[in-house]
């Protein structure tokens, strides 16, 4: 993984921790699928799908541990 792309998931961990707020996190989520899409290996798409989807509805809505986790197995690829 390169700097960048560890830099703004970073970024998106901290929106989770700090201000959990479901659009902001499905924004950030988003934008980083979009940037980088050809470098994140395509079993940890899901992960940011799932993400990306919590500003659909409550039936969408990730825990704060689980998005953490999603970020997390994002990190250690």
């Amino acid at each position: 993984m390169n700097e960048i792309m560890e830099i703004e998931l970073l970024e998106l961990k901290r929106q989770i921790l700090i201000d959990y707020q479901l659009l902001k996190v499905s924004t950030q989520a988003m934008k980083f699928l979009l940037n980088h899409s050809s470098e994140i290996p395509c079993e940890l798409h899901s992960d940011l799908h799932s993400l990306i989807a919590m500003d659909m509805g409550g039936e969408f809505v990730l825990p704060q541990k689980e998005c953490m986790q999603s970020i997390d197995k994002l990190l250690t690829r």
